[in-house]
């Protein structure tokens, strides 16, 4: 039990780092289409 619930532990803050990269990305992404978009 112990075990199953470390890995939950590590698996939401893999999710968690993931959600915060993707949020760069995004943000990246949104201002090079902005960018795209004027030209």
């Amino acid at each position: 039990m112990a075990e199953k619930r470390k890995s939950e532990k590590t698996k939401s803050a893999l999710t968690r780092a993931q959600e915060i990269a993707y949020a760069r990305d995004f943000k990246l992404a949104d201002q090079a289409g902005g960018y795209a978009a004027k030209k």
